[in-house]
């Protein structure tokens, strides 16, 4: 890795299908070295919605079982459009990695497409963390701190991972 040229992106989400609402937004720039810039929007459910992005009842039902700091993404937050125009200058022309692209990079292209603006990001520079964790002989034992369900200190936590499992890694660089 050099200079921060990759980003850690994580959502979280009042439905599971291209479309749904985004509550939040967590994004880290890393490198070898660790993490070099933190992201974090707590998006407006009611802008979203605006949006045409939609929620999820099973998804809903399931966040009110997660814990209290956890729900707090819920509520408050900032209109749709202006978090992911934010998000765009973050991620600039960066490799973006998400666990898994199929679920965060899709939903976040679908809520561009909904406050009509392009992702920041091309097809072909988005990584799938997952695949990758799975094809290493070993990957970092470690607990997660911070908040389970939020999407930033869940992206930490996976680029913290990746860090690690690379700089112990004989099988693979990046």
């Amino acid at each position: 890795m050099t200079d921060a040229e990759h980003v850690m992106v994580d959502i979280e989400t009042l439905g599971t299908d291209p479309g749904a609402a985004i509550v939040s937004i967590g994004a880290v720039r890393f490198d070898a070295d660790g993490i070099e810039a933190q992201f974090f929007e707590s998006i407006d459910i009611e802008s979203a919605q605006a949006a045409g992005l939609s929620i999820d009842a099973e998804t809903l039902a399931w966040w009110l079982e997660q814990s209290e700091a956890a729900r707090e993404q819920l509520f408050g937050g900032n209109q749709l459009r202006a978090c992911l125009r934010r998000l765009s200058e973050f991620v600039g022309d960066r490799v973006v990695w998400a666990c898994s692209p199929a679920f965060d990079v899709v939903l976040l292209e679908a809520a561009y497409r909904a406050v009509q603006l392009s992702p920041p990001w091309q097809f072909y520079r988005c990584r799938d963390y997952r695949s990758f964790r799975e094809t290493l002989s070993t990957w970092p034992d470690r607990e997660q701190s911070g908040t389970a369900h939020n999407a930033l200190d869940d992206a930490a936590y996976q680029a913290e991972c990746l860090i690690e499992a690379v700089s112990e890694s004989e099988e693979v660089t990046l």
